[in-house]
């Protein structure tokens, strides 16, 4: 994958810069890129792009409204870092389409976007696959303590390290949200032999062989492992907290790689800190990145990953060919394939 320039642009076709091309702007840092060649393959011809790091997190004052000024002239904007609020929105004059890297679309203010008409477009199923092998190497590594071995062997302690693990087959794994990323998970699950149940919000879903649905307080009360792959939408913010950890069993593991505000945060702290559960594998934080502070970290039972359940080289590639396809049929003046809302139209 080729190196981010900030603030370049770039174009295959030479210095020189069509009038009659697009501007599209790329959110992306370092520590979280996009790939650049994917998107170019769709837009190079075109659309001159300009990558722009707008990350997460504080800004300078300073820095933001560089970043700002960049995305206020855009006639299309993909986005992997940083949010774009209607403040921003406001600004974008020409804007057309907000191409969000990955399935959420909570990094915009969708309601403003589609009052300004401006498509917001995703990219479902892209990083299911990445996203279940993340899920499913958490609860592994949680459950064969992967990470205290490697920590205890590094420090010449060798017999601590055996520590005694548990197998999977035969456990049942229950799945809160049974889209692309749950669907596939279950497919993995079940061919380790593990017992896969489910919840779903949808009740048109197709059902992986050996899976099963059951309600919410069944899954998290009979699951030796509960796995959440939820939308972050206001029905599911906070769905997670104190009635359902109180129901999981004391030897449960609870695995959250979709979004951090599907769990109340002090809830499942209490859990933790109370023993209700054995653990938690948590890729995704409600505040993120996860501050210095968070009382999280100096929990024994909890394992971290720093939100990075799509970043594999086959998804990155796979996100960024599907979001900047859109992009591209927006920019043409056609409907994209993947739009999230249905934008205000003048006349």
């Amino acid at each position: 994958m080729p190196a981010l320039n900030f603030y370049v642009r770039h174009n295959r076709g030479g210095i020189g810069v069509s009038r009659e091309k697009k501007r599209v702007v790329v959110t992306a840092t370092q520590e979280m890129p996009v790939n650049m060649s994917a998107v170019a393959g769709e837009l190079s011809a075109t659309a001159e792009l300009e990558v722009v790091p707008l990350a997460f997190g504080d800004l300078s004052l300073s820095a933001r409204e560089r970043c700002w000024q960049s995305i206020a002239r855009a006639d299309g904007l993909l986005v992997r870092t940083g949010v774009i609020p209607y403040e921003l929105i406001g600004r974008c004059s020409q804007l057309k389409i907000i191409a969000l890297h990955g399935a959420g679309v909570d990094q915009v203010d969708v309601k403003a976007a589609t009052e300004g008409g401006i498509y917001v477009t995703n990219t479902p199923g892209a990083n299911a696959q990445s996203v279940a092998e993340l899920a499913l190497g958490l609860v592994i590594s949680f459950r064969r303590r992967i990470s205290q071995a490697d920590c205890l062997v590094r420090q010449g302690r060798w017999e601590q390290g055996r520590a005694l693990g548990t197998e999977l087959k035969g456990k049942r794994l229950g799945i809160v949200g049974y889209g692309n990323i749950g669907q596939t998970l279950a497919g993995i699950a079940t061919a380790l032999g593990m017992e896969v149940v489910f919840w779903s919000r949808s009740t048109q879903t197709s059902v992986v062989r050996g899976a099963r649905p059951v309600p919410l307080e069944e899954l998290f009360g009979t699951a030796d492992i509960v796995s959440l792959h939820l939308a972050l939408v206001p029905d599911t913010m906070g769905l997670v907290g104190r009635r359902l950890l109180s129901l999981m069993r004391k030897d449960a593991l609870l695995v959250n790689t979709a979004r951090g505000a599907l769990v109340v945060q002090d809830d499942l702290l209490q859990a933790l800190q109370e023993g209700w559960i054995a653990g938690a594998a948590l890729d995704v934080f409600e505040q993120e990145p996860l501050p210095a502070n968070s009382p999280f970290l100096s929990l024994p039972n909890v394992l971290f990953t720093p939100h990075m359940g799509g970043s594999t080289t086959e998804c990155l590639a796979r996100v960024a060919g599907m979001a900047a396809r859109d992009i591209r049929l927006v920019l043409e003046g056609r409907e994209p394939e993947y739009a999230a809302n249905s934008p205000w139209r003048s006349g």
